[in-house]
Order: structure tokens, then sequence, then C-alpha cells
């Protein structure tokens, strides 16, 4: 059988790509705003889900099974035969799991499901490098064998300026929460291997807590010879051309920088001033 691969990622995977023809299909997440509910991206905006933290009721929601269905027969309209399906990590949310149920009974397809133990462009990335594959006529196993390979080239970083946020959404207890704010304390948190959130450095204010963020990519890359970096916010106030500027400085072999905000349903978690840096690699 000639093998048509198509990549399919969520929308807390932070991809920003607009090259049309690509075999990439987004899976957006869904935001519930006092009742209502959105589609993360297409229907709201970031800015909007900023606007609405601390006067609304706000949450996000999975796919629903008919959403993962119908994206599966758009897929398998297109002519492809094979699916690659990289979601964020199952440990901070239930697509993996969801998507997992929707395809083992489906026909058409084959399907291959992948967990990053990652999430936002470090999980987006391995979505990149499937791509890159699939133009280099990589077989569909091959592939796979591959990104799992490389989970751990990959990782983020990020600081938030209120922990209040991640508070709500049961990433960190009240406690902890209300201490570090009486202290000017913000984390510098990543995933650890099972996927799941937790908390590198804690400094003393949050341009101090930025300034760990680089320096935690820099102790990360090592000496390797390339990586692609990716710097992500939801409307921080540092000057964001300075920031580049300091992290070109500090980390000489970039390949590809891309600078992007978050997916707002990403941004319930994290509030406004939230930073990443998201690392790859090569």
């Amino acid at each position: 059988m000639i093998e048509k691969i198509a990549v399919l990622a969520d929308s807390g995977s932070d991809i920003t790509i607009t090259q049309k023809g690509l075999p990439l299909f987004v899976l957006p997440l869904r935001i519930i705003i006092d009742g209502k509910e959105f589609i993360d991206k297409k229907e709201i905006s970031l800015n909007e889900v900023l606007s609405k933290l601390d006067t609304s009721k706000i949450t996000t929601s999975l796919p629903s099974p008919q959403d993962i269905l119908d994206t599966f027969d758009h897929i398998k309209k297109e002519g492809y035969t094979h699916l690659i399906c990289i979601p964020i990590s199952k440990g901070l949310s239930g697509t993996m799991n969801i998507i997992n149920q929707m395809a083992t009974d489906y026909e058409g397809l084959k399907i291959e499901i992948i967990d990053t133990k990652n999430i936002s462009m470090a999980s987006g990335f391995s979505s990149l490098e499937a791509l890159e594959m699939i133009e280099k006529k990589m077989s569909f196993d091959d592939i796979i064998k591959k990104i799992n390979e490389r989970l751990t080239y990959k990782k983020v970083l990020f600081t938030v300026d209120k922990l209040v946020y991640l508070k709500r959404g049961g990433r960190i207890g009240l406690v902890a929460a209300t201490v570090a704010e009486l202290l000017k304390i913000k984390p510098v948190i990543t995933c650890n291997d099972g996927g799941i959130y937790y908390t590198v450095k804690k400094e003393r204010g949050y341009q101090r807590a930025v300034n760990q963020l680089i320096e935690q990519v820099v102790e990360f890359v090592g000496s390797a010879k390339a990586y692609d970096v990716a710097l992500l916010n939801s409307n921080t106030q540092l000057d964001l051309n300075d920031l580049v500027a300091k992290i070109k400085e500090k980390l000489t072999k970039i390949r590809n920088f891309t600078l992007s905000t978050i997916t707002p349903a990403l941004a319930i978690h994290t509030g406004p001033e939230a930073l990443g840096i998201a690392v790859s690699i090569v």
C-alpha cells in the first residue's frame, strides 16, 4: 500500500504554521465562558479570554468525540491512509485519551498516537518534525520510531506573573500560591518525565524568573550544534525585542526562531504575562 501520511495535533501545541497544503490538521480545544462554548482560537481570541479571566467563569473542555470522528472522516476523505496523532501530554489533558478511544474502532485510517509528555511548542515541535519526515518520504513506522526517540530533545519552560490562574486550574496548591504571592516568588515551570508540571526554580520577581528561563534553556541545549527555539507569551509587558535579542545572544546556535502568543485555551491556566521558551535540539 502506498502510504499517504497526515499529522494531527491539537491547539494546545501552539503550532502557528500558515503554509497551505501541508498534511497537518489541528484539533481545537474548547473554551467555556459563563456556560457558552467557543472553539479555541477560531471563535475567541487570546485578548478576549484574558479580558474575561477575572470577571467570568472560564474553563476548558476537550474536543468532543464527534469532533474527533469528523476530523478523522475529513482526513480520510482527503485521501490519507495513515495518521500520526501528536496531542499535548496526557498528563495535562484528556485529549489523547479521547482520541485513542475514537481511534480504536475507526476504519479506513491506520492511526498511531504519540504522547509527547509535553505542552505548547515543546509538543508542537514533534508535529513539525513529523512533517519534515513526511516530506523526506520516510515510512509511517520509521517516522513514529524517530519521533518517539527524539521526545527528550524537546522542552518548554515558562513563568507567570500571578499564580492565581494555575491555582484555579488545580496546577498549584492554595497554600503554595498564597505564600508565593506574598513573597513575590515566581516559579519556572516545565514538564517532568511523566508529562506533568513541576517547578524547576523559584525566583523573587518576574524579571529574574524570565532570566532564569533563558539560563535553563542554555543548560538544556548544552553543546548541541543546532536547535529550534520558540518564544511564547500571553501579553507580557516586557520589551519583546529586547528579550529576543537577549535570547539570541545566549543561544548562539539557533536554526529557526519563532515568536508568537499562546493559544487562548492555555492562557486560561496561565493568565496574562505568562512567558515561555520552547526548544527542540536538532
